[in-house]
This record gives C-alpha cells, structure tokens and sequence, in this order.
C-alpha cells in the first residue's frame, strides 16, 4: 500500500487511477496492474463496524462464476483497511442508463430482465439470496451484457447474523412484502425483479409514494397501476413477468428460471412448445387395441342416450352456453376509477361535469370512456379507458406540479 499526502495510491500493486463512486460500506475505484496488465474495480471499506459484512460480501462473491456476475480476484487486509478487488465492468449503471433513455423499449426491457433473472437462478440455485436487487446495483455493457456488482448484503446458509432484531435490510422500494417482516427468502428477489422490470418498461415504480409508511402500505396490498395503462404497447410477456413476480404471496410467485424462460426466444418457446404437444407414442397389441376401440364405442353411446332430445352438432357448446355469453358482455359493466396518491383528485367529462374519486363508471362491454383527472398541486391528466369484462377498476398516479 502506498500514501500520497495521506491517501491511498496502491494496493497490491494496483495503481488506483479513479474514483469511481461511494456505497454504504466504502468508497469504490478504478485500478490498473501494470504486472498483470489488469484494470480492476476496488472498494474500500472505511466503516470497521461492517468488517463483517463487507467480509461476508466477498466470500460470496467469490464462490460463483456466472456471466452476469462480476468476477472477485481478491480480497485482502492492508493495514488497517479491508478491500476487495473485482472485475472492472465497462459500460453505464442500469440506473443512470435508465435516468438518461426515460424509459426503455419492450425488446430492450425484457433482455435485460431475462439477463438478470438469469443470474438470479444461478444464486438461487446455490441458495444464495442477493436481497437488493435494483438498478444500480447493476451495469449495462456496451455490447447488452448485464453484469451484477454488488453483494453488500447479500445471504447464503452460512451467513452469520449481521442484523439486529427488528431492522431491515434492502431498498424500500425494491423490497418485497415479507421483508417488512424480516422473512426473506429467494422470492424476495423475484419482487424485487418484478419492481425493477415495472420500472425499466414504464419509466415509473410501481410504488411510489410521498412517505415510507405509505409506501409500505402500498407493497404489503400489491396496490400498483398496471404497466399497461401507463404503456398501452407493453409486451404480453412482460406484462406476465411482472403480474407474476407482483404477488404478495410468495407461494404465488414465478421463480428466476420461470422468468427467464418466459423471456427466452422464439427458438426456445418453439421448441417448449413442441416438446409440450408433442404425443406420446405407446406400442400396443392388437388385442389391447380391439378393446379400447370396444370401449370407445361404449362411451359414445352412453354420452348418446344421456343427451336426449339435446341433440346439437359437434363443436357447439352446451344448450343456451352461447346465449349466455352474449348476454353477459351486453350488461353494463361497473368500472372504478381512483387516483390514491392524491386525497383530493377529481374526474372531469368531457360535458364539464365532475365527480370526487374514486368514481365509479358504467357501460358496456367495449365502450370507451374520455375524462381527465386533476388534483390541487398535481399535473392533469388525460385518459381514455374502455369497458371490459372481468376489469373491475383502474388506479393511476398524477405527477406533483414542479415548483
């Protein structure tokens, strides 16, 4: 280790060359081995109260290999000053990649989600729990590769207990329902993923909130709009990602492998897909044969005399089923309309009339309905909703008016 008016240059002959950022646990550089022509990214812990932690980091990071996953190459004491010396990722972190794009496309979306989960079933699969999954804990190279940095509080089995009873460890607004409660397990992650998959498609979070309570409040109900009134063009398979990954019960929740092969290409869901429908081929005798025809026949009469004077050609559903259908979608329908991040929002027609929300809507199966919705201290906003079966209510949240 060498000094330079008081500051660390060199450790274990890396040159440090930039600073790249601080974390909760230390300040993080760029390095260079000119021996082994190596550029490196190290932290450096300056809290000794987190030894422990900051310990426990680094032998979880060194215990995997996976592609998106930074490499560890060292962990050292000098002095007084612990570091851990890792792989040096070019490339944006998610969230700054995110801040500068607004918001990204479908296609992009689900490559970085699929990437992710990815290595999130390579952890789980090693019953390692990351537990703070969010974008900056993340970098976008620039070939596309998502690469995962950090492990600051990540867990595994022989993880020592390194937090106090009753505090919680994670980013709020990434953190799942049972993490309020200190009960985290690998789903934990799977909301966490589901969070950041909102976020990257919409450009919002999908529980965003003035205050902690609230927000809290908010996840523990699973009280979220959904992407696709925020972003009517969302894919099919995100929107399935994220309804599946935002289930309040864990037990509800898809895994990490279940993600990533929702997201896979069309070369994997066709081959699912086949190996799915494909039948399965049994070798019989002939006299086995006879006898299943034998009671084939058998069956068909019986359905025959069972159906009476009800008889209807083949494909048609049961007496009066289609009847029923239409008479159903021709109901009005009722729709709720809310915004819950404004205690005073309204809804305006286009007739100028108002209505205090949440309001309810009535009409018929494929109507649209034009209205805006405003709020003392908040943007108006514009929406045209239709009436559909089975969608019982809409929650959107209006943007504060910048002073």
């Amino acid at each position: 280790m060498r000094y330079d008016s008081g500051h660390i240059t060199e450790i274990a002959g890396y040159r440090l060359t930039i600073r790249l950022g601080s974390g909760g646990m230390g300040d993080v550089y760029k390095a260079y081995n000119a021996t082994l022509n190596r550029t490196a990214a190290i932290k450096m812990l300056h809290q000794k109260e987190m030894g422990d932690r900051f310990r426990n980091e680094a032998y979880i990071q060194s215990s995997v290999s996976h592609p998106n996953i930074a490499r560890l190459y060292e962990y050292l004491v000098t002095g007084e000053t612990a570091c851990i010396i890792m792989e040096f990722v070019e490339g944006d972190p998610l969230d700054v990649y995110l801040h500068r794009r607004g918001k990204l496309s479908n296609e992009e979306t689900e490559n970085i989600v699929k990437q992710i989960a990815a290595a999130l079933a390579y952890l789980h699969s090693k019953d390692i729990l990351h537990r703070d999954i969010k974008p900056q804990n993340f970098k976008v190279q620039p070939n596309g590769i998502i690469t995962m940095l950090d492990f600051g509080i990540a867990k595994n089995k022989y993880t020592p207990k390194l937090t106090q009873q009753g505090y919680m460890v994670g980013t709020t607004e990434y953190m799942a329902p049972e993490q309020f409660r200190q009960q985290v397990e690998k789903k934990s992650d799977i909301w966490s993923l589901g969070v950041l998959a909102y976020e990257l498609i919409t450009g919002h979070m999908p529980f965003g909130a003035d205050n902690a309570v609230t927000m809290r409040f908010k996840i523990e109900k699973g009280d979220y709009t959904k992407p696709r009134i925020l972003i009517p063009t969302v894919s099919a398979k995100l929107n399935t990602v994220i309804e599946k990954c935002l289930q309040v019960n864990p037990l509800s929740r898809i895994s990490a492998a279940g993600v990533e092969m929702l997201l896979g290409d069309k070369k994997t869901q066709s081959a699912l897909k086949s190996k799915t429908t494909t039948p399965i081929q049994l070798k019989v005798s002939r006299k086995t044969g006879m006898i299943a025809v034998a009671v084939v026949l058998i069956i068909a009469v019986a359905i025959t005399i069972l159906n009476g004077s009800d008889e209807k050609p083949l494909g048609e559903g049961l007496p009066g089923e289609k009847d029923n259908t239409v008479q159903k979608s021709s109901e009005n329908q009722k729709l709720t309309i809310d915004v819950p991040n404004a205690t005073n929002a309204y809804i305006v027609f286009p007739d100028g009339s108002t209505e205090k929300l949440p309001y309810d809507i009535s009409g018929k199966e494929g109507e649209n309905f034009e209205f805006t919705l405003r709020a003392d201290g908040y943007e108006s906003k514009k929406i045209e909703v239709p009436i559909t079966v089975g969608r019982k209510s809409y929650e959107y949240n209006l943007e504060k008016i910048k002073e």
